[in-house]
């Protein structure tokens, strides 16, 4: 676990290494290890571990079983790493796909955004922009001038604020088979679309992939802070959830918070998702409930039988917030956005209000209790006030969920 600013450094073992010693003066430095673009792991390196001679031999002696094993699972008869590449993968036709980025600012972030969605190794990829706020954002000006003559760049405008809204108008104005959603504060991977639709090929009836975030800097204590309590990463392993078979052995779920990804990376059947309803309108990042438009349709999804597939080889880059006021106002939102997805299961059905009350108790042992998987994970520096904050945002979650159902 690092403790202090980082830089960070992504490693290709099937590529020359970076030069991570040029890095020593940094206190700390994270390592994302990958071969042949799968995430084997992190490793934080500091003091005289950056200042070895061959750090090809440390990080191979460190990953062994995980080389071992990426070669087993992935490509047992052939080192070719064309045979674990996402294409490899797809059986039949590469299906069509859109990139959908929500935004409400012509930003510097945003415009880095579509650079990554545009770069995509995957064959014809539409991006699509989605302006929450048409009226002030400049973005459709700006795209006009930034990729003038793009034939794959679009916009679509949602006035109305929140993220399950906005997300819904890029899935109604897109006509592709595959819809990914992302936001305007990461750097996407080049195969980061299509290791999602690989997930796709996964499994049977998979509604939903979603991928790993790692930071994209950790330069600030609000970054490091954020990345150590609630990293975006779910691990390195390709994970299935379904009702059935591949259901966690955990009270809570599928009302499980994190554990299927976040919405910030993730990639939808089109049709499946409009059969669904699409997000909730009433969820989300600018609605007064603040949050929860991801884990409420992750769980609708695995409750109507659906699978949802975590793909780790597919990775984008997120910018942490790099203050504490913000990553204070984060931790809150987390807290209101898991309670007002609740209540909005315990109001919409006899079944799902039933399923939330018996977990009602499990709940409160994993959301209070200091041995709970939730908070034995958080870093020594997470302090009362911060507890009292999620604690606040959780209280307030229900509240902000009626607040927004009667703005309509």
């Amino acid at each position: 676990m690092i403790t202090a600013p980082a830089a960070i450094v992504d490693v290709e073992l099937s590529s020359d290494l970076p030069d991570i010693g040029a890095l020593a003066q940094s206190r700390w430095v994270r390592v994302l290890v990958r071969l042949h673009g799968h995430p084997l792991g992190m490793l934080d390196l500091s003091g005289d571990e950056l200042k070895e001679t061959d750090h090809r031999a440390m990080i191979t002696g460190r990953f062994e079983v995980e080389i071992e094993r990426h070669y087993a699972s992935s490509h047992p008869t052939s080192r070719d790493a064309a045979v674990c590449s996402w294409a490899a993968a797809v059986r039949g036709p590469v299906p069509d796909a859109t990139i959908v980025i929500n935004s409400c600012a012509a930003s510097d972030g945003l415009r880095r955004t579509i650079d990554s969605a545009l770069a995509q190794d995957y064959p014809d990829a539409m991006v699509m922009v989605v302006d929450n706020r048409p009226a002030k954002s400049g973005i459709e000006a700006a795209l006009r001038s930034w990729f003038p003559g793009e034939t794959r760049l679009s916009s679509v405008s949602e006035s109305k604020p929140g993220l399950g809204r906005a997300r819904n108008a890029g899935l109604h104005a897109s006509a592709t088979e595959i819809v990914a959603f992302t936001d305007d504060d990461v750097v996407l991977d080049p195969s980061w679309l299509g290791r999602l639709v690989a997930g796709f090929y996964a499994a049977d009836g998979v509604a939903c992939v979603t991928g790993f975030i790692a930071p994209l800097e950790l330069e600030t204590p609000a970054q490091v802070f954020m990345e150590e309590f609630s990293g975006f990463a779910k691990g390195f392993e390709l994970q299935i959830w379904d009702s059935g078979e591949h259901r966690l052995a955990h009270p809570l779920y599928p009302y499980t918070v994190g554990l299927f990804g976040s919405g910030a990376s993730a990639a939808f059947r089109r049709q499946v998702l409009l059969d669904a309803g699409g997000f909730d309108p009433y969820l989300g990042i600018g609605t007064p409930a603040i949050g929860g438009e991801d884990i409420d349709i992750y769980t609708r999804l695995v409750l109507g039988g659906h699978r949802i597939v975590y793909q780790p080889a597919s990775l984008l880059w997120h910018l942490h917030r790099r203050d504490m006021r913000a990553a204070n106002r984060q931790i809150q939102g987390y807290g209101a956005g898991l309670t007002a997805m609740l209540t909005k299961h315990l109001v919409t059905g006899r079944a799902t209000r039933r399923a939330v009350l018996s977990r009602i108790p499990a709940g409160l042992r994993y959301a209070l209790s200091p041995d709970s998987p939730k908070n034995a994970r958080k870093p020594p520096e997470f302090t009362m006030r911060q507890s009292l904050l999620e604690w606040a945002g959780m209280a307030y979650g229900p509240i902000g969920y009626f607040r927004s159902r009667l703005a309509g």
